[in-house]
């Protein structure tokens, strides 16, 4: 999606992350990319970096390389600090007993982001985003991304948001990049979307048109339009 969007926007990216938490999410240009199709494995090498993984179906418009990325935001009711081992230390005690790839994951997470410490702000994403937006279009196209966040607002919040954030997108102000079940944002939609294809799916769209499946946690995506 951000590959997409820088292409069409042909600018540096300026990311703005809706309950960003520690911010782990604001570094898409710093991984390595190994997607694998029914063609077989698509790479997108970077040197020394760590490298996520999917399983992709249909036919996604994979990166050809990573998008440029001009500076990293965002707000969070309670931001942790990726540099403060006790904030890290909490996070790693989240991940499911069981799921020791994915500890190992987070930390090289840690990592990365501790290196260039993301803008992440205090406060309630329904007032500081416009600010947020405005901050960062000094440094290129801002898109406002989140996932997995939206559900812990109350319904007529979700609303808003989604009004908020859509009427950003209908100005010209930001583009916006979402990764929610399927029950909370009702307003990303699209008439193919149909039934989820598998447990644990969440809806992935543009500027608030559904244009994947993905799972939850990243592990495989399900495209759902042509090519382009």
């Amino acid at each position: 999606m951000l590959a997409r969007v820088a292409a069409e926007e042909d600018q540096p990216l300026a990311l703005v992350e809706a309950g960003a938490s520690a911010g782990l999410c604001l570094y898409p240009d710093r991984y390595a990319y190994r997607w694998t199709t029914d063609q077989g494995d698509v790479t997108l090498p970077l040197a020394g970096a760590p490298e996520l993984t999917c399983r992709v179906r249909g036919p996604a418009p994979l990166p050809v390389a990573h998008p440029e990325v001009a500076w990293r935001g965002g707000v969070d009711l309670n931001p942790l600090d990726v540099t403060d081992p006790d904030d890290t230390a909490w996070l790693v005690n989240l991940v499911w007993p069981e799921e020791e790839s994915r500890r190992r994951r987070l930390r090289a997470a840690f990592a990365v982001a501790s290196a260039e410490p993301p803008h992440v702000r205090r406060g309630d994403l329904l007032e500081a985003l416009p600010r947020l937006v405005e901050e960062a279009a000094a440094y290129g196209v801002p898109v406002v991304l989140h996932s997995a966040v939206i559900a812990y607002l109350e319904p007529d919040e979700r609303r808003r948001y989604a009004r908020l954030v859509s009427g950003l997108v209908e100005e010209g102000a930001c583009r916006w990049i979402s990764n929610e079940g399927p029950q909370v944002l009702w307003e990303v939609r699209s008439p193919g979307l149909g039934e989820p294809p598998g447990p644990a799916q969440f809806v992935v769209g543009l500027d608030g048109r559904a244009l994947a499946w993905a799972h939850g946690h990243g592990t495989n995506l399900t495209w759902l339009e042509g090519p382009g």
